[in-house]
């Protein structure tokens, strides 16, 4: 068996000499930390925030209890922050380390690391260390020890700091089990191809909806600090094809060369369609009953299989069951659609 594994695209050529086959397997990923819509009202307009979610095209509307941090020190003489994370409803915690001294915070090490506190409790109180109830925390070097005169290096929410944690992009400690606090109830599941993820959340009217209707998990909580956003781009689409004898030589070359590949909104919408086929969402009008048949996914690719998986340790929940990401470097349970016809989702063993 000859296999070819090229440098541009992610494809592999399979020559077997038996039958030809076609897999695509699209693995999800989150392109930013999950948002409350308190958050995103906030950060929506920021220039730099929006970069970064360019590349999302497929969101899902969920929900969890709010999450905040609880007893923040920041030891200014180890150059460190210690904290835990709390969530409302949930009686583990966790425990975090976070170095100030490291590439993606940027400090200098020469002034002291001040804290500038967000916070969406009414009764919150400065005081001394150590701080309670904060939903956010900004960490600044301080210029003549004044927090009026300061630079700012980052800022995290629970939720970016456990994202940021997972994924490598900043050293941390953190004791506990992180999926304990990564659980989503899905309301909805949405796409945004023909224009950008913040320009179709604003003002968007399920959203809106979903903040009226929906209960807080935890009574006197305000749904706009629950209901949050989970904005997904693609880590990789990995295309499969294996060529028997009488297979076409240019084809073969096509597939090396991505020629053939299916146009990238091809696979966000046919994304966004077996996300609703497999969870039904309440608040999704159109659930896709038919799907895989559609007119503008994959479906006239005529793939053997199409496999989706999430890659970040989170878990989808939903009225019939769950959808459990990053259980392994591959990710986690699969949906899976085979010669356009049927569709199951395969739970991951772990």
């Amino acid at each position: 068996m000859l296999r070819i594994y090229p440098t541009v695209h992610t494809q592999t050529v399979v020559y077997n000499y038996e039958m030809e086959q076609k897999t695509i397997i699209n693995q999800l990923k989150l392109a930013y930390s999950p948002l409350s819509n308190y958050e995103f009202s906030i950060l929506k307009n920021d220039k730099i925030i929006q970069q970064i979610i360019e590349s999302a095209s497929v969101y899902i509307i969920a929900q969890r209890p709010i999450l905040s941090f609880e007893n923040v020190v920041s030891k200014q003489d180890e150059l460190v922050l210690e904290l835990e994370i709390h969530q409302k409803n949930n009686p583990n915690i966790l425990k975090c380390r976070l170095p100030y001294m490291q590439d993606a915070i940027g400090a200098s090490g020469k002034k002291d690391i001040g804290l500038a506190i967000n916070t969406i409790d009414p009764e919150f109180k400065k005081g001394t260390y150590p701080i309670n109830k904060a939903h956010g925390l900004s960490l600044v070097e301080i210029e003549n020890d004044s927090l009026e005169n300061h630079k700012f290096l980052v800022w995290f929410s629970p939720e970016k700091l456990l994202k940021n944690y997972w994924d490598g992009s900043i050293e941390c400690e953190v004791i506990g089990n992180i999926r304990d606090f990564t659980n989503y109830q899905v309301h909805y599941v949405g796409k945004a191809t023909k224009q950008n993820i913040f320009t179709r959340l604003t003002g968007h009217s399920t959203l809106q909806e979903i903040l009226s209707i929906e209960y807080p998990f935890k009574y006197g909580d305000l749904p706009t600090h629950e209901i949050t956003l989970l904005l997904f781009g693609f880590q990789d689409n990995l295309e499969i094809k294996s060529y028997d004898v009488d297979s076409d030589i240019k084809d073969m070359v096509a597939t090396l060369t991505g020629e053939n590949r299916p146009r990238q909104e091809a696979i966000f919408l046919d994304a966004e369609k077996a996300l609703i086929k497999a969870m039904q969402p309440k608040h999704n009008k159109e659930l896709f009953k038919n799907y895989p048949v559609s007119k503008d996914g994959l479906y006239s690719e005529n793939y053997d299989s199409i496999i989706y998986t999430l890659m970040d340790p989170i878990k989808l929940k939903y009225e019939l069951g769950e959808i459990d990401g990053g259980l392994s470097t591959l990710g986690g349970d699969a949906i899976i659609i085979k010669n356009n016809e049927t569709f199951e989702l395969n739970k991951h063993k772990k």
